[in-house]
C-alpha cells in the first residue's frame, strides 16, 4: 500500500475531464483539419476543371464556326478557309476525312497521308480515337502528350474534333494546356496558404476553448462533484464512533444521497446503540440485585447449617440419652424424682428444638420464595438477552447493508465500509456475549431449580422433625403428669423410651439429610454466585461498549427511562 502513489479524486475527474477533452478536441481538430485539407483539394480539383473547361469551350468554338463557314462553302474554298484560319500565337485547324485520311493541315508534309496509326508516347492513337467520337457522336474531346512545333519537349494538349456528314469530313483543332497545369500549381499554393491559416486559426481557437472548457470543469466539479465529496470524507474522517454526527446535505445527485443515507443509518444506529446502552443499564442493575441477594442467601445458608450441626448434635445427644432411658427404664421407680426433673430439662430443650426447627422451617420456605424469585428475574434476564440478540441481529444486517452500499460506492464509500464491518464486528461480540450470558443464566436456572427441590425436600424433612418433637414434647408432658404413678407407668415409659429413641434416630437421620441439603444449597449459592460475577463483568464489558459511542442525550435518557 505505501507503493501506491495517493491521488484525490478533484485530481482524478479533472485529469479523466482533460483528457476526454483533449481526445475529444484532437479528434474534432483531426476530423475539421482533414475536412478542410479536402476541401482545398477539391478547390484545386474544381479550379482545374474549370480552367480545362475553358479551354475546351474555346477549341470547340473556333471549330463550330469553322464548320458553319465551311456548310456553304464548296470543298476547294473550303479547304482555303482552314488553311487561312490561325488563333492565338499557334493556333490552327485541320480537316481529316474518316478513313484518317489527312485532307487540311498547315505542314504541307502531312497533306493526303493517312495518319491512322500516329500516337503519342503514352501510347493514344489520336486521330483514330477523335475519328471514332465523331463518327459514333459527331462530335469529341481528347488528351494527350505532342511536342511543341519548333521544340523535342512534350506538353499536354486538348483537341476537339466535329464531323460534317455531308461532305464527309471532320474538322478539328487543339491547344497546349501546360499554362492550365502552372495555374494549377499556383492557385495550389495560394489554397494551401489559406488551410493553413485556416489551420492555424482553428487550433488557437481550439486551444482556447480547451482552456476555457477546463476552467469552467474545475469550477463545476468543485462546486459539484468534489466539494460535496469533501465534505462527505471529513465527517466521516471525524466519525469517532459519534453517533449523533450529521453530514450536510448540499447536493441532489448521487452524493447528496450518500449523505442522506448516512445521516438515516446514523440516526438509526443512535437510535439501537440507545436501547442497548438502556438494556445494559438494566441488566448490570439486575446482575448487582441479583449479587447482593445471592449474598444474603450465602450468609443465610452459612447459618442455617451452623443451625443444623447445632441440632444435629442436640439430637444425637438426645438419641444417647433416650438409649440410657430404655435400658434403665426398671430402675425408673426408685428414680422417679430425678426421672421427673429429668424430664422437665428434656421437655423444656425439646421445645426449644421446636421453636428452632419452627424458626429453621420459617427460614428456609423464605429462602424458597427468594429462589423462585430469582429463577423468575433470571427468565426476565434471557427475555432481554433476546431483546439484545435482536437488537444485534439488526445491527448486524444494517452493518451488512452498509458494507453492499460502502462497496457499490468504490472508493468514495471505502473509509465508510471500514466502520460498518467495525459494527458487524461489534454486533457479533454482543451476540457471543449475550450467548455466553444465556449459558450462564440457564446453569443459575438448574442451580435454581435443583435449589428448590433441595429446599422443598429439606422442608418437609424440618416439618416432620417439628411433627416429631412436639411428639415428644407431648409425651413428656405425659410423662411428668404421671410421674406420680411410676410404678403403674413404668413399662409405658418403657415404652415409650422406646418410641422415643425411635423418633429421636428419625430426625436425627431427617437433621443429617437437611445438613446436607444445606450444603448442597450452599454449594449452589457458591455457584450461583460465580455466575453472578460472570454476569456482572460482561454487562460491565457490554456497558463499556455502549459507551465508546456517543450517542444524542435525549434519545439515551428516553430509552433509559422505556
Amino acid at each position: 500500500m505505501g507503493g501506491i502513489m495517493k491521488i484525490t479524486l478533484r485530481k482524478k475527474v479533472m485529469g479523466l475531464t482533460l483528457l476526454s477533452v483533449i481526445i475529444l478536441a484532437a479528434v474534432i481538430s483531426f476530423i475539421s483539419i482533414n475536412n478542410i485539407i479536402s476541401r482545398g483539394e477539391q478547390r484545386t480539383a474544381a479550379y482545374r476543371v474549370t480552367l480545362l473547361t475553358e479551354r475546351e469551350h474555346q477549341i470547340k468554338g473556333y471549330v463550330e464556326m469553322a464548320v458553319r463557314i465551311m456548310e456553304n462553302l464548296p470543298q476547294e474554298e473550303a479547304k482555303k478557309v482552314i488553311r487561312s484560319m490561325r488563333y492565338g500565337q499557334s493556333g490552327y485547324l485541320w480537316i481529316n476525312d474518316f478513313n484518317n485520311l489527312m485532307l487540311v493541315h498547315p505542314d504541307p508534309t502531312l497533306e493526303g497521308k493517312n495518319l491512322n496509326d500516329i500516337q503519342d508516347p503514352n501510347g493514344v492513337f489520336i486521330l483514330r480515337e477523335l475519328t471514332k467520337s465523331s463518327r459514333e457522336k459527331g462530335e469529341g474531346y481528347l488528351r494527350y502528350m505532342w511536342k511543341t512545333p519548333g521544340q523535342e519537349e512534350l506538353k499536354p494538349k486538348l483537341s476537339f474534333a466535329k464531323s460534317i456528314p455531308a461532305k464527309n469530313w471532320i474538322v478539328g483543332t487543339g491547344i497546349y494546356v501546360d499554362d492550365v497545369d502552372a495555374a494549377v500549381v499556383k492557385e495550389r499554393s495560394n489554397i494551401r496558404r489559406e488551410v493553413s491559416n485556416s489551420i492555424v486559426q482553428y487550433v488557437i481557437i481550439s486551444l482556447a476553448v480547451l482552456v476555457a472548457m477546463q476552467f469552467i470543469t474545475i469550477f463545476l466539479v468543485g462546486r459539484f462533484i468534489a466539494g460535496p465529496i469533501e465534505v462527505v470524507s471529513g465527517a466521516l474522517k471525524h466519525f469517532n464512533n459519534d453517533l449523533t454526527i450529521t453530514v450536510p446535505v448540499t447536493t441532489d445527485d448521487e452524493v447528496g444521497d450518500l449523505a442522506r443515507w448516512f445521516n438515516e443509518h446514523i440516526g438509526s444506529l443512535n437510535q439501537i446503540i440507545s436501547t442497548v446502552s438502556g438494556i445494559t443499564q438494566k441488566i448490570h442493575f439486575h446482575a448487582v440485585e441479583i449479587a447482593s441477594t445471592m449474598d444474603r442467601q450465602s450468609g443465610f445458608s452459612t447459618q442455617l447449617s451452623s443451625s443444623v450441626v447445632e441440632i444435629s448434635s442436640t439430637m444425637e445427644e438426645f438419641s444417647s440419652m433416650a438409649s440410657q432411658i430404655a435400658q434403665h427404664s426398671q430402675s425408673v421407680v426408685e428414680r422417679a424424682d430425678k426421672t421427673l426433673e429429668d424430664t422437665k430439662i428434656g421437655a423444656a430443650e425439646v421445645e426449644n428444638l421446636c421453636f428452632k426447627v419452627n424458626d429453621i422451617s420459617q427460614n428456609i420456605q423464605e429462602n424458597l420464595s427468594e429462589i423462585v424469585e430469582l429463577g423468575r428475574k433470571s427468565k426476565e434476564i434471557n427475555k432481554v438477552m433476546e431483546i439484545i440478540n435482536n437488537i444485534a441481529n439488526q445491527t448486524k444486517l444494517i452493518a451488512f447493508n452498509a458494507a453492499l452500499e460502502a462497496a457499490s460506492a468504490g472508493e468514495s464509500g471505502k473509509r465508510f465500509g471500514v466502520v460498518a464491518v467495525e459494527i458487524r464486528r461489534l454486533a457479533d461480540s454482543v451476540v457471543e456475549s449475550t450467548s455466553a450470558i444465556e449459558g450462564k443464566i440457564t446453569e443459575i436456572l438448574d442451580s435454581v431449580n435443583r435449589l428448590v427441590m433441595s429446599s422443598e425436600k429439606s422442608f418437609q424433612l424440618i416439618q416432620e422433625g417439628q411433627e416429631y418433637a412436639s411428639h415428644t414434647v407431648s409425651m413428656l408432658i405425659e410423662s411428668v403428669d404421671g410421674v406420680e404413678e411410676t410404678t403403674d407407668a413404668a413399662r409405658q415409659i418403657s415404652l415409650s423410651t422406646q418410641q422415643q429413641q425411635i423418633a429421636s434416630s428419625q430426625v436425627v437421620l431427617a437433621l443429617k439429610d437437611i445438613e446436607q441439603g444445606v450444603c448442597f444449597a450452599t454449594d449452589s449459592i457458591t455457584k450461583t454466585n460465580s455466575v453472578t460475577d460472570d454476569l456482572l463483568e460482561l454487562s460491565g464489558q457490554l456497558e463499556k461498549l455502549v459507551i465508546s459511542f456517543k450517542i444524542d442525550a435525549v434519545g439515551s435518557n428516553t430509552t433509559a427511562a422505556t
